[in-house]
């Protein structure tokens, strides 16, 4: 697996460089906050790992006031703003090394990205965690004050919710010593992602390669999404099995998984055999891991991955889902890249919505191992949301390849606009 961490504490030292420091219980920054980011009518608040309150009056990251956790009395901030993307992190100085040197998830202290995950206090009441073990041996039960959400030995560690109460006598447990002893060696946010847009059928060639024999007849591929919905008529032969990785009932409420399976394996029933998928003949498995809203969680994307490879032994798993990228390798881009080596699946990632600009490659679509696709238009043009490489930390070559990603008809899911 290449490391990119070299690339991750040159971003993290560019950063430092536009930063104030906080002395004081109220943290100003400067002006100039994007548009993007729409002031709430009331105070929001989010709770830091480290057990520190970041206060947005009137939720404007521009009036932001930090309240120290218990004990915390001589902690200095620094303010980190990224205009361009719209976020505001706030750093406590005595956990930044432990961030530099990647032990330490900088989103943790990102508070305009916790906000619209919808982690803020008054939509979450723990923190959700991915810890990484030293040893992989080790359990999560030698973690204090985490409850254990889900194990992921596909990254050799566990999911965790830490309560907000209990923050920061959760991290102080873990100093230099108590992690040694914990074996953990990272801590990562369980963040939040997004579905994101896939591609068409007779621009790529798909009718030449069914007359070749190529159908996708015995091969199982895994959609990791919204779910699909078995009922559609193009789906209901070609399901052969599932798992549901969110608290969300089964089905596919939000239409996206849906819409993706039948882009992959549609038999063109309700259409007459106007739109029918790449592969008609493929098996699907249908590995539901994101909300009736579209949000995935990473440690149920990792998981699912887990299954869909190991378990289910998907020859293709397809993942039309992303988050930003950072320079580092996190836990989905390190899962993905032992899988791949472990079982060889393919995985395939939608390399993001985020274009035009240079390097907006969306997570996990960075990994080594991915096959990462681009979308263009109708007339072979890159599509200008497309997200574009190189990629962060090391300038690698991604997108892989390209595929048709604009305006594309497919199945939709029942009871879903």
């Amino acid at each position: 697996m290449r490391s990119r961490k070299r690339g991750l504490a040159l971003a993290l030292a560019a950063a430092l460089v536009v930063t104030i420091a906080g002395n004081a219980s109220a943290a100003q920054g400067a002006t100039g906050e994007p548009a993007t980011w729409p002031p709430g009518n009331a105070d929001q608040v989010v709770t830091l790992i480290t057990g520190d309150k970041v206060i947005l009056t009137d939720g404007d990251p521009a009036k932001l006031r930090v309240e120290r956790g218990p004990g915390r009395d001589k902690v200095v901030f620094r303010v980190l703003r990224d205009n361009k993307a719209g976020h505001v992190t706030v750093l406590p100085m005595d956990v930044s090394a432990m961030v530099g040197s990647g032990r330490l998830d900088r989103r943790l202290f990102d508070v305009t990205g916790l906000i619209r995950m919808g982690y803020d206090d008054a939509h979450l009441r723990a923190t959700p965690l991915i810890v990484e073990y030293a040893a992989r041996q080790r359990s999560a039960s030698a973690l204090p004050g985490a409850t254990i959400t889900r194990q992921l030995p596909a990254v050799g560690g566990a999911a965790v919710q830490v309560p907000k109460s209990a923050s920061g006598e959760f991290l102080g447990q873990l100093d230099a010593n108590a992690r040694s002893a914990a074996g953990i060696s990272k801590i990562w946010l369980d963040g939040k992602g997004k579905v994101l847009l896939d591609q068409s059928v007779p621009q790529i060639g798909a009718p030449a390669a069914w007359k070749a024999g190529y159908t996708g007849k015995g091969v199982k591929v895994a959609v990791l999404d919204t779910g699909i919905d078995k009922t559609h008529p193009d789906l209901s032969t070609r399901v052969v099995g599932g798992k549901n990785f969110t608290s969300d009932p089964a089905g596919d409420k939000f239409g996206h998984g849906t819409h993706v399976a039948s882009i992959i394996a549609g038999t063109a029933a309700a259409s007459g055999g106007k739109y029918k998928g790449v592969a008609p003949d493929a098996q699907l498995l249908d590995g539901k891991v994101c909300d009736g809203e579209g949000g995935c969680e990473e440690s149920a994307v990792i998981a699912a991955m887990q299954w869909a490879a190991v378990e289910q032994k998907a020859k293709v798993v397809n993942m039309s889902l992303g988050w930003p990228d950072t320079a580092e390798v996190n836990p989905m881009e390190a899962a993905l890249n032992r899988l791949t080596a472990q079982t060889g699946t393919l995985f395939v990632v939608a390399a993001g919505n985020s274009g035009p600009d240079a390097q907006t490659l969306g997570s996990p679509a960075s990994a080594d191992a991915a096959l990462t696709v681009g979308a263009v238009d109708k007339s072979d043009q890159l599509a200008e949301f497309s997200g574009r490489g190189p990629r962060l930390g090391d300038g690698s070559i991604k997108p892989d390849v390209t595929a048709p990603g604009v305006d594309i008809v497919a199945a939709r899911a029942k009871n879903v606009e």
